[in-house]
């Protein structure tokens, strides 16, 4: 009996200090969301004669968790659905966001500059399968050994310092040097041949700035940023909390497209030249850089402090039997692997990943084709891919306000389904514009087809940032910790390049068969049809997992 009363006592008491740390900052993400063995204490009290509502201090608690739940609906039914607490988190992770998207649209546009311009758009499938595949291959590799013995932080930094450092080696050594380091001087068959493939090495820097900017664009936002949001965010917060991040990010590609389209008016007007645009951009990039380290640190600092304030409340639960350290042996990359292929969730976020890009990819390369015609100038082109990235912007901008209403209203499922379904229409429209255009350029001028392409590129991007992404990590929020890291890693990376791979594969047979990618819509539009058809079954297959009562828990 005795003993009976001294656990119900402890139990108590461990209920009070929870109701303590409620007012402790990110509680939800440091405790875990642990439940304490109500039935258990229900029990011990029963055979006391005593009830759970006879206990004051029980009773508070259980009332706060319902105060906790209404301030929950109460907050996402708010137009800023963020709290005075959450708000220097919340305002930090957003900033992050909006530096590591500029960074991206700054180095989108300046890579296809290069490449497309040199070595023409039908060279780019070529360089995706044989350049960009096996780097980012590579890269899982690395990033997989090192997270064997490098911690969180020093992970962060090993994987962000050498894309600041190739840049900024880009911009101030190899491009001023490219007449003597590529193949283009001499009567050899190197220097002298047409061929697209053949191209990317003659313009070997290109090439590489090319590949390490298409490896950022999976390193940089999907996994090194949302690597931190994911760790930091509950999916109760993440429910308000992603879709306003990317109204901050979303600022990002207009701010870019402003800087780079002022940026090249001055060397047009000037006559300076292109050498002199990357070597603005590039310190404009350190000071990007140096910035999200402040930031990381900024939101681990607050997290740490957090936690271990968590941790001195838990410690008084504690004896001194149970101080055994947890278990810190890693899993392989190939265990890793094993392990997460057996996983239905985490095949399903694979395959959506897959999709998406192997359908950007089909559609982007022929819209870069018809460009390269209008636009042959490198600094032209730059100009236009400014525009664009600044109407990407704008519309993602507008399109953000409403995604949390969406997301809402819709579910995960309904709301994943928009992307898939809004680039699908788009595409198809510009696929048949391009056909007509190449076949009766009299009634459908190649100019239209640039605008429906442009449109359905801007949809494309616009239903990324605003949809697909966060619905995308809020699947992320509930899976281990291996799934986030590893499985994170491998599906945003490789699984995002090996889409992109197989769609520039089927581009390189159709090329080789007509001479121009121009000449392959019709076959484009049913490989994407198909796409678009796996992408829409594996939403389904997922959000039969992840439905709405599991972004309510808390």
């Amino acid at each position: 009996m005795k003993l009976l009363k001294f656990v119900g006592l402890c139990q108590v008491a461990v209920f009070s200090s929870a109701r303590s740390l409620n007012s402790l900052p990110f509680d939800d993400t440091l405790v875990g969301r642990q439940h304490v063995p109500k039935l258990h204490l229900s029990r011990a009290l029963k055979k006391e004669n005593l009830r759970l509502d006879s206990l004051p201090q029980l009773t508070s608690v259980r009332g706060g968790a319902k105060n906790k739940e209404l301030e929950e609906k109460k907050k996402s039914k708010s137009l800023f659905p963020i709290s005075r607490k959450e708000l220097p988190q919340f305002t930090y992770i957003s900033i992050m966001m909006f530096l590591f998207i500029y960074f991206y649209t700054t180095v989108r546009d300046t890579k296809d500059s290069l490449v497309v311009s040199n070595c023409g758009a039908e060279a780019i499938p070529f360089l995706k399968m044989y350049g960009v595949m096996p780097a980012a291959f590579g890269f899982i590799v690395v990033y997989s050994k090192l997270s064997q013995f490098l911690g969180k932080k020093s992970l962060f930094y090993a994987t962000i310092f050498p894309f600041f450092a190739f840049y900024t080696l880009f911009a101030f050594v190899l491009y001023p040097n490219g007449d003597s380091i590529h193949f283009i001087n001499g009567d050899g068959w190197l220097a002298s041949s047409s061929i697209p493939a053949i191209k990317l090495i003659q313009y070997w820097s290109y090439s590489l700035y090319f590949i390490i900017s298409e490896l950022w664009a999976s390193a940089g936002i999907p996994l090194l940023f949302w690597q931190v949001a994911n760790d930091v965010t509950s999916i109760s917060e993440a429910r308000r909390f992603y879709p306003l991040f990317a109204i901050t990010g979303n600022l990002a590609p207009i701010v870019s497209g402003t800087v780079m389209s002022n940026i090249v008016s001055k060397q047009l007007s000037s006559g300076l030249g292109f050498g002199s645009t990357l070597k603005k951009l590039a310190v404009i990039k350190i000071f990007v850089g140096c910035a999200i380290i402040v930031l990381y640190n900024l939101i681990y600092s607050r997290v740490e402090n957090a936690k271990d304030s968590v941790e001195n409340v838990k410690q008084e639960g504690r004896t001194k039997d149970n101080t055994n350290p947890p278990s810190t042996q890693k899993t392989t990359l190939r265990e890793s692997i094993v392990s997460l292929s057996k996983s239905a969730d985490i095949k399903a976020v694979a395959m959506m990943v897959l999709a998406y890009n192997i359908c950007v990819e089909l559609t982007e390369v022929l819209w870069k084709g018809i460009l390269r015609e209008t636009f042959p100038n490198k600094a032209d082109y730059m100009k236009y891919m400014a525009s664009f990235s600044r109407k990407v912007g704008i519309v993602a901008l507008i399109m953000q306000l409403s995604a949390s209403t969406i997301i809402g209203k819709l579910g995960w499922e309904k709301a994943s389904l928009v992307a898939p379904l809004a680039m699908t229409s788009l595409a198809l429209l510009f696929f048949t514009a391009v056909s007509f255009s190449m076949k009766r350029s009299d009634m459908v001028p190649i100019s239209l087809a640039l605008t429906i392409g442009t449109i359905q590129n801007i949809a494309s991007k616009v239903t990324k940032y605003s949809l697909f992404d966060p619905l995308k990590e809020m699947a992320y929020i509930p899976m281990d910790p291996e799934a986030k890291s590893k499985g994170k890693a491998a599906i945003d990376v490789l699984g995002a390049r090996l889409g992109r791979s197989l769609a520039a594969g089927s581009q390189q047979i159709l090329v080789l068969a007509s001479g121009n990618i121009l000449h392959c819509a019709p076959f484009l539009a049913t490989l994407y049809l198909g796409t678009a058809s796996m992408w829409m079954g594996a939403v389904k297959a997922l959000g039969k997992s992840f439905d709405d009562e599991n972004l309510d828990e808390t």
